[in-house]
């Protein structure tokens, strides 16, 4: 019953939760985030999956806290 390729996708996830949780909780990372990504990714050891997955995280996080609007709409409604 131990399969090895869900232990590999239970660390995997646990690794995804975890980055992200350190993001969210710490503004050092919040902020090298938004400006060097690729760094970040590197500094917390990422790859794969996993780095993928906390990439669009990163992506989130940022766009959650835009306080611009991200898309306009312009056309015949306005």
């Amino acid at each position: 019953m131990n399969d090895p390729k869900m232990s590999l996708e239970h660390d995997e996830a646990q690794a995804i939760l975890e980055a992200l949780r350190q993001i969210q909780d710490n503004p050092e990372l919040q902020a090298q985030a938004r400006l060097n990504p690729k760094a970040l990714l590197d500094r917390l050891n990422l790859s794969g999956i996993a780095r993928t997955a906390v990439t669009l995280g990163i992506a989130g996080l940022t766009v959650a806290h835009t306080t611009q609007p991200i898309a306009q709409p312009t056309g015949f409604w306005y």
